[in-house]
């Protein structure tokens, strides 16, 4: 009988505790400077930041270069949606970013795009699309 008014007294607890509301952090996005910084990211890439060497194969896709990417993460896909958040950054739900990316297409074991941006491989690739 203990036992069970102890495990009601710790389940009640337990409830109380998750239901008080919590406070919610300062946000970057407050900062004057931030939000103006986070629309421009979500803009298109700048002329300075796009490849220098855009593949032929992608010149009716985005004039990108052609990468192989072992992951493609679009900016719509929730998790990451929620992980952005919790840092502050609202990614455009149209992009599609490649996740270890580099370009060695013979043996290429996951999705060939055209990225704009290639300056961060291989750790990323920005401003991707599928390669038809």
């Amino acid at each position: 009988m203990f036992r069970v008014i102890s495990l009601l007294s710790l389940l009640l607890c337990c409830i109380i505790v998750l239901a008080s509301p919590t406070p919610e952090p300062d946000g970057i996005t407050d900062l004057p400077v931030v939000g103006p910084l986070l629309d421009l990211l979500n803009n298109p890439p700048p002329e300075l930041l796009k490849t220098t060497n855009p593949s032929p194969e992608c010149a009716a896709v985005n004039n990108g270069e052609l990468m192989c990417c072992r992951a493609a993460v679009a900016g719509d896909l929730q998790p990451i949606v929620w992980l952005a958040a919790a840092y502050g950054y609202y990614l455009n739900p149209n992009d599609v970013n490649g996740l270890d990316c580099d370009s060695n297409l013979d043996a290429c074991p996951g999705i060939k795009m055209c990225c704009q941006v290639a300056l961060l491989t291989p750790l990323v690739a920005l401003w991707c699309q599928d390669y038809p």
